[in-house]
């Protein structure tokens, strides 16, 4: 496909906004266009490529193979431009930086630490994201760095290993004070809360125990958010397992006890997410460079 004669950067633009986000609206939204300028703009970036780069048929658009290619070398080029504007002196450490964080580690602890980098950068318009799916809007741009305990595993990723994440089982003492918690199996008579209705969100636990020695939970109450499910267990509907720094307040006041203290559940890692072809960028550089220096205190 010999097309590099017929390449507009307005055109690429559009469709590599396109390609980022997955529809139309949300290319339109992130170029600050309507979507029938994107719809126009992709549809002579086809006629002069000679090729069809989008596949319409479906409710949500896809990119063909050339598209794929195309989009990949866009990736590249707008990267590497962006990088050497930055060597030319044309841009700066400031901008726009779009950070995102697991929801309970972002309003616990992540805002608690970010005050000294925004006073240190007043140039730097940074925002935050909490969200239980951080890799979705990381892949469409619509993050910039995402801080996650769950490991992706993705070529075009960079992944920076950050924080041990520990986990402890508590509840209330009105709870274990209507009945004692002495072995995991205790656990199969009494109510947990979890996540998800399975239970799978105690699958850290478990795999801690040797499999003779597991309960089988009988009754999950599900909660789907982690401050909720704590807020649950400190009024003594259930046991809870939960990160240990999300809990450190509830276990010093004594809203909450540890429950099987013995028993160290399998632990999580925190990291640092960007796409590589953006890593090096004075702006990327300077958040992750700070956030591998904090040692919060609850870590």
């Amino acid at each position: 496909m010999d097309m590099a004669n017929n390449l507009d950067l307005y055109q690429l633009r559009a469709f590599h906004a396109l390609g980022t986000t997955g529809n139309f609206t949300r290319a339109a939204r992130k170029l600050n266009l309507t979507q029938s300028a994107i719809s126009h703009a992709v549809a002579k970036l086809e006629a002069g490529a000679g090729a069809l780069l989008v596949d319409r048929r479906n409710r949500e658009p896809r990119l063909t193979e050339e598209g794929r290619h195309l989009f990949r070398a866009c990736e590249e080029v707008f990267a590497t431009l962006e990088a050497a504007a930055e060597g030319l002196g044309l841009a700066t450490a400031g901008g726009r930086l779009r950070l995102g964080a697991t929801v309970e580690f972002g309003s616990s602890i992540l805002m608690r630490h970010m005050g000294p980098f925004l006073a240190g950068h007043p140039d730097l318009d940074l925002d935050f994201t909490l969200a239980h799916d951080l890799l979705t809007p990381l892949l469409r741009d619509d993050l910039d760095i995402a801080i996650d305990c769950r490991e992706h595993l993705l070529p075009d990723l960079q992944k920076v290993p950050w924080f041990i994440e520990t986990y402890v089982v508590a509840a209330s003492p009105a709870f274990l004070a209507a009945g004692g918690i002495a072995s995991p199996r205790d656990l199969s008579a009494r109510p947990v809360l979890s996540l998800d209705k399975p239970g799978a969100w105690w699958h850290r636990f478990l795999l801690a125990l040797p499999e003779e020695g597991r309960p089988e939970f009988h009754r999950i109450i599900e909660v789907n958010h982690i401050r909720a499910m704590i807020n649950a267990a400190v009024e003594g509907m259930g046991v809870l397992l939960a990160p240990t720094y999300s809990v450190l307040g509830e276990l010093e006041r004594g809203a909450l006890q540890a429950v099987l203290p013995g028993i160290r559940p399998r632990e999580d890692r925190f990291f640092i997410y960007q796409k590589k072809r953006r890593a090096a960028l004075a702006r990327h550089r300077l958040l992750t460079d700070y956030l591998r220096t904090l040692t919060p205190p609850e870590f």
